[in-house]
């Protein structure tokens, strides 16, 4: 996507630089009386021509073609033969589509973050919110992004999506990072307590639930 934005720029840029020398060269040449003005209209048109019509056809997520027909050829196909790229294509079109709709957005911030582009995975997950408040999952989504991008430490705005999360879900994923950010700040008491809550909503298979239920009892994990 950078790379076609980076075209674009560039193209207008060199755009700008031939006005400026048929100016140049026209000025050199002794012009006369006739003012250089029509000459510049018609650059600064064709560049504005240029620049909608690159708006209007072209999109970076997708091989070369018109824009609709593209979309259009990839909703023909199976969803689980896409790219990231085209995935995301088709979940910004959904929500262009669809603007009062949460999902589109949680699914590319799940996209986003499974890529590791959690600054963008966090945008997607907060515009999801702006449109569902109360989604649990979308809160989680992007309290895991913040984490992500505070490379691993549970920040204060992310333990408040957490919590915020724990109330709306009985899953155990928001009492671990509230744990997690309990022991950042070296409360055991509480750690050990939120690690019982995560504990008492594991299922018997969850591999985790050793684990939590050692951290509730403030064991160390590798401790047999």
């Amino acid at each position: 996507m950078w790379t076609s934005l980076l075209v674009l720029v560039t193209a207008a840029a060199l755009t700008g630089a031939a006005c400026l020398w048929g100016l140049r060269a026209y000025k050199r040449a002794g012009g006369g009386e006739a003012s250089p003005a029509p000459a510049l209209i018609s650059c600064a048109l064709i560049s504005t021509i240029a620049l909608l019509t690159y708006l209007f056809v072209g999109r970076p997520e997708l091989p070369d073609a018109p824009y609709a027909a593209r979309l259009e050829a990839l909703k023909q196909r199976d969803p689980r033969s896409y790219s990231a790229e085209e995935a995301l294509a088709i979940l910004n079109e959904a929500a262009r589509e669809r603007p009062e709709d949460p999902l589109p957005h949680f699914y590319a911030g799940q996209l986003l973050l499974g890529q590791g582009r959690a600054e963008e995975a966090a945008r997607a997950y907060d515009a999801a919110l702006r449109r569902d408040p109360r989604s649990a999952e979308a809160l989680m989504g992007l309290g895991r992004a913040m984490v992500s991008i505070e490379g691993g430490v549970v920040s204060p705005e992310a333990l408040a999506a957490f919590e915020q999360a724990s109330t709306l879900t009985n899953d155990p994923a928001p009492w671990i990072y509230q744990a997690m950010a309990a022991m950042e700040r070296n409360d055991e008491s509480a750690a050990r307590r939120l690690w019982g809550e995560a504990y008492e909503r594991m299922p018997i298979d969850d591999p985790r639930r050793e684990m939590a239920l050692r951290m509730s009892q403030g064991l160390p994990q590798e401790e047999r």
